[in-house]
């Protein structure tokens, strides 16, 4: 998510500290970071219609991640906007179409969901709040603000990342982790190596089950 205040120190774990050197319990298969808006949470649809009904538009298709050029308007101003109702566009928005299910299967498979976020860490609580609403299973939230998510893949020693970001797909893969991507409007075109899209959540799962024998060689 790229609207947000800017965080006072950088990027920010909200659940935990990073797990030691040998740390990881022997029943983890694989350490996977996982995005919030537009993986977890159906951010999309809801910050569209409150956006249009903000600008008095009829935008009805994201074509562009970068919402403030969809909507032709300054990036500040649309930052504002968020600013301003963070509790609403975060409360309001569903879980994405078996997300939860799709969690609480990797979970039960023995792998370790750490989620990275771009929210800012001043979005904490509301963003945990969702989390409980909604009975989806966390452990470790981080908050990497307007900073690269990459750092935190680093330290968190994250294995493989689902995202939904073109951009920040690509940064993460060039780093060495690999990418399932969720498909949506907003994220069309090639891929680069290291990315796989996926249609579902239940083609994440799939991916996961196929792809873990040979991430952990």
């Amino acid at each position: 998510m790229a609207y947000q205040k800017v965080p006072l120190s950088g990027c920010i774990s909200a659940s935990s500290q990073p797990p030691a050197q040998g740390l990881v319990p022997d029943k983890i298969s694989l350490r996977i970071g996982v995005d919030i808006d537009g993986v977890v949470s159906d951010s999309y649809p809801v910050w569209l219609q409150e956006l249009n009904r903000h600008y008095g538009k009829n935008i009805t298709v994201l074509e562009d991640y970068e919402m403030h050029l969809v909507f032709d308007v300054p990036w500040d101003d649309m930052n504002d906007f968020f600013v301003r109702n963070v509790e609403q566009l975060f409360t309001l928005p569903k879980p994405m179409k078996g997300a939860k299910e799709g969690i609480e299967k990797l979970i039960q498979l023995g792998h370790e969901i750490i989620y990275i976020t771009a929210r800012s860490p001043e979005e904490e609580e509301v963003t945990l709040r969702w989390f409980r609403k909604h009975q989806i299973p966390y452990t470790n939230v981080l908050f990497s603000g307007l900073k690269s998510k990459v750092d935190l893949v680093k330290q968190w020693k994250i294995e493989l990342f689902v995202e939904d970001y073109l951009v920040n797909a690509k940064l993460i893969a060039e780093s060495g982790v690999p990418v399932l991507l969720l498909d949506a409007t907003y994220n069309k075109g090639d891929l680069a190596p290291g990315i796989t899209r996926c249609k579902s959540w239940l083609e994440i799962v799939n991916s996961i089950d196929f792809q873990k024998d040979k991430l952990k060689k």
